[in-house]
């Protein structure tokens, strides 16, 4: 049993590289993808719906079952929740830093304000195609305006309690995906002749 627990501990740390380093390259390519679909509030919407949910789930349910299949196909609950809670939480890490830190700093440094721009360029297509009134329009610009700034100026507390809600929603969906995954080992009663 020892030794199944330190496989899974291994195993949890590489797909949880693995699935890091794909959730970064997805939020990357969300990003680009809103701030080059200006044009279309469709892509805006769709388009990190399908690479920030759908594809991650996808990819997460073939990663816990390929998880499961290396450790040797049997773990009971705590053991799967504490394999994916560590590959879940090292995924989080590596999505946080490369993206927060990495990625907003130094490689688009003004990725709000694109991001910003988008949005804003889009609602206001979408209005100007629909019909709407100018003033309908100069509302809704100042409402997103509103919005944005207001996630703009986020302080170290709130950052430090968005950190914890985000720990405890991987520990709660570890818990859901090692209810879905646990596969109990067979035991075999020896039959006495």
């Amino acid at each position: 049993m020892e030794n199944l627990d330190k496989q899974i501990k291994k195993q949890s740390i590489n797909f949880g590289l693995v699935l890091g380093v794909i959730s970064l390259t997805l939020s990357i390519l969300t990003y680009y993808l809103i701030i080059n679909s200006t044009s279309s509030m469709v892509f805006i919407i769709a388009g990190p719906i399908i690479l920030s949910f759908i594809i991650p789930i996808v990819l997460v349910v073939l990663l816990c079952l390929d998880f499961r299949k290396k450790i040797g196909g049997f773990w009971v609950f705590k053991q799967a929740v504490t394999g994916f809670f560590i590959m879940f939480l090292i995924a989080f890490a590596i999505k946080t830093v490369g993206n927060d830190l990495i990625f907003a700093k130094f490689i688009e440094p003004n990725m709000f304000q694109k991001t910003q721009s988008a949005m804003m360029e889009a609602t206001v297509s979408m209005l100007e195609k629909s019909g709407a009134e100018q003033t309908v329009i100069d509302d809704k610009k100042q409402e997103i305006e509103k919005q944005l700034n207001e996630q703009k100026t986020i302080g170290t507390g709130k950052i430090i309690l968005d950190y914890g809600i985000s720990i405890l929603f991987i520990f709660v969906l570890a818990l859901i995906f090692g209810a879905i995954f646990k596969k109990n080992p067979i035991l075999i009663a020896d039959e006495e002749n």
